[in-house]
């Protein structure tokens, strides 16, 4: 009893502040889409599109720290500061890389992407090539940002994380409503005001977690010379693991991508509506996406310090509540999908259409939230990072893509059917995630 207690305290003392800061991250994005489409359908689609880059760059730095997760968990179970320094060393140098190819990449090209993102729907690509150009100044310092706070919470320090993530969001919020709008004497921009909010925000944002780090300096950094001198045989164990998570994160998020391209060219109204629910769907998933990281810090910290049957015990702890949290949340959107559609500008046709697709949404959320907790958390966090990609990536390429395609492209149904052909992929996953479960050779010890 007094074990189940232990594991229900420490569940609560890593969820509740990593579920506010997920829920933070998502209203950040749910504010600028309530300001941008008070300039209308067109703006919030272009703008939606445009962030459809920073999508895929998130997912690739998502995926850089979620290998580093791996190790920075199971490094903090065996109180190993030599390995998470060099974590931290690797983390930082690949998120650096990666901010400057697609800042560069998508600065000098901007319309251009645009074009490709968006196909016929022509008139988005002004006011999303305006957005996209300043906002990619912001990509540098969140993955940045990104990876320290991937490190603080793999050591159970979740709070720096979560007070970046509120000046983030009030910072983005008040700029937004300044520079969009043009209040208290300053231009209106629109949507160009809506990206420098963004990148401010994202720079204060890093400045918290520097500074919130800087008491554990110790811990994640030193002299170059030292953070760079690797213990033997951990770049090709990192890359081993790590690899599979960041193809798996890349390969994902280019495949999702597809879907809301697919969709955008049915027009912007549809554009608009996709981008109304993937926002509210991230914000009811942010309990999920905290207890999948809780999962992931929890039972890598004991594979780390060799408590395998413990790490099982959680494991499955772990996964029950996050399957309870997407049943709660899908009957709750389900129920909310035409008040939620009231919050945001769009003509009628698109209001109802935008209702329909939230509902499917709360169909599959039971699905992604069991697939999630699993992939995400439990099994990534073990080790199992081959499997975990073959899992995700065969389940958007080989049955997500086709089905968006076929019914968007070639049989050119409307937009709620080819959401709903998007989703069923999860059934896939879920299954393949139940019969790996079955044996227990999913959990790896990485550091022993």
């Amino acid at each position: 009893m007094s074990g189940s207690n232990e594991m229900l305290k420490n569940y609560i003392r890593l969820v509740i502040p990593l579920t506010l800061q997920n829920l933070i991250t998502s209203s950040v994005n749910l504010l600028d889409n309530l300001m941008i489409g008070r300039l209308g359908e067109v703006e919030l689609a272009g703008v939606a599109m445009a962030n459809k880059v920073f999508f895929v760059y998130n997912l690739m730095v998502f995926g850089i720290c979620s290998g580093a997760t791996v190790f920075f968990s199971q490094f903090w179970g065996k109180q190993d500061k030599r390995g998470i320094r060099s974590v931290m060393a690797v983390g930082l140098s690949l998120s650096l890389t990666f901010g400057l190819i697609f800042t560069v990449t998508a600065g000098l090209f901007s319309r251009q992407i645009m074009s490709l993102l968006v196909g016929r729907s022509v008139e988005v690509i002004p006011s999303g090539t305006a957005y996209l150009r300043i906002s990619v100044l912001g990509y540098i310092p969140f993955g940045l940002n990104i990876i320290m706070g991937t490190g603080l919470k793999a050591i159970e320090r979740p709070q720096v994380p979560l007070a970046g993530s509120l000046v983030s969001l009030a910072s983005n919020g008040i700029l937004n409503y300044l520079l969009i709008f043009g209040k208290l004497g300053l231009p209106a921009l629109g949507v160009r005001g809506a990206a420098i909010a963004t990148v401010t925000a994202r720079l204060l944002e890093l400045a918290v977690v520097i500074f919130g780090i800087s008491g554990r300096r110790g811990l994640f950094f030193a002299p170059p010379r030292e953070m760079f001198d690797f213990p033997g045989g951990f770049i090709a164990g990192y890359m081993r693991t790590s690899l599979p998570v960041f193809f798996n994160e890349s390969l994902w998020g280019i495949g999702v991508t597809i879907y809301s391209t697919v969709i955008a060219r049915l027009g912007s109204g549809p554009a608009a509506a996709h981008s109304i629910v993937g926002t509210v769907e991230n914000m009811l998933f942010a309990l999920v996406f905290g207890t999948a990281t809780a999962a992931g810090v929890i039972v890598g910290k004991e594979i780390g310090s060799g408590r395998r049957d413990a790490a099982l015990e959680k494991a499955h702890f772990f996964q029950k509540m996050a399957a309870a949290q997407g049943l709660a949340t899908g009957i709750i959107l389900f129920f909310l999908s035409s008040p939620v559609t009231l919050l945001f500008k769009m003509t009628p046709e698109t209001r109802t259409m935008c209702a329909v697709m939230l509902r499917i949404c709360a169909c599959a959320m039971f699905l992604k939230a069991f697939s999630t907790s699993a992939i995400v958390g439990t099994m990534r966090s073990g080790g199992d990072t081959v499997f975990c990609m073959i899992c995700d990536v065969g389940g958007v390429w080989l049955i997500g893509v086709p089905l968006v395609i076929i019914t968007g492209l070639a049989l050119h149904l409307p937009a709620p059917a080819v959401l709903a052909a998007s989703y069923v992929e999860e059934l896939f996953k879920c299954g393949a995630v139940i019969i790996r479960q079955r044996k227990d050779s999913w959990m790896k010890d990485l550091v022993n």
